[in-house]
């Protein structure tokens, strides 16, 4: 069964307080994974290279914002970015709209308490860039990207 963008969500661990930050008005989320590096494994007496899998080289997430200025959580995330912080993000599908996270320990060991009634995706990453888009006949927008480090875990809702 597929499963519907609307009601899907962004969070971040806000690290200067250890509480959930969600990021609201997101457009769109991309991007995240962690490609596998091959690693070759060929001989010379074979007739064609042979490979197998290395290790993940993570990519570059964005996720797409109708800047607010008056939108505190699209400040707290510029700030973050020009302080060049890794967060722990988490994406909360539309199988369970409405149902937040939460945060367990503090400062550099909290962690996110994810309910088993929403499907989540898992990363962390810092935040590289945070431009601001002022087109014709639209709204400022930015498109927010993030370095993501490690492997971005899937969970499935229960």
């Amino acid at each position: 069964m597929a499963i519907k963008t609307q009601g899907t969500s962004l969070y971040t661990i806000d690290p200067a307080d250890g509480t959930v930050l969600a990021v609201s008005c997101v457009t769109s989320i991309d991007g995240i994974d962690s490609a596998l590096d091959q690693i070759e494994t060929s001989c010379l007496e074979g007739d064609a290279r042979t490979y197998e899998a290395g290790m993940a080289t993570p990519g570059t997430a964005t996720f797409g914002i109708n800047v607010d200025p008056k939108d505190a959580s699209h400040i707290r995330l510029h700030q973050l970015k020009t302080q060049g912080v890794t967060l722990k993000w988490a994406i909360g599908w539309s199988d369970g709209k409405g149902i937040v996270p939460t945060v367990t320990g503090s400062g550099e060991a909290a962690e996110f308490t994810l309910p088993a009634t929403r499907s989540w995706i898992t990363f962390e990453g810092f935040m590289n860039s945070y431009p601001f888009s002022f087109a014709l006949n639209a709204v400022v927008s930015s498109t927010v990207g993030i370095q993501v480090s490690g492997d971005p875990v899937l969970i499935p809702k229960e």
